[in-house]
């Protein structure tokens, strides 16, 4: 990947999710977040390293949650997913808000963010 910074976006549930890629030497900060009430949920540092079963790459996190937040889930996957991917360091920001969230939407968004990562590493190969 040329050393800029992308976008990617997925409509579900009435929402526009939105995710920045940003370069940072060989490492990567993301940031998820719905295209209306954007904020700042969690945000995951992941770095990383080889697998403990021997077996390629994995990485490792660590959390930051803000109170009542429940953007973990979206942030780790993405932080981690893309770390080992690049065998590099990723932190990844997330905040999507949707009120009165109905199990089924919040399955939806996962799996919308689950289609963005994978653009993501796609675009990175």
């Amino acid at each position: 990947m040329d050393m800029i910074r992308r976008e990617y976006k997925k409509t579900v549930c009435g929402i526009t999710i939105l995710c920045d890629v940003i370069p940072m030497g060989p490492d990567y900060t993301i940031c998820v977040r719905d295209g209306k009430n954007g904020h700042i949920g969690s945000a995951v540092m992941a770095a990383a390293r080889p697998s403990l079963t021997g077996d390629g790459i994995s990485a490792t996190s660590s959390v930051l949650n803000r109170l009542g937040h429940k953007d973990e889930e979206i942030a780790r996957q993405i932080a981690e997913t893309v770390a080992a991917h690049q065998n590099c360091t990723v932190v990844c920001t997330c905040g999507i808000h949707i009120d009165h969230i109905r199990p089924e939407e919040i399955r939806e968004i996962l799996d919308a963010c689950r289609e963005l990562e994978e653009e993501i590493i796609e675009s990175l190969a």
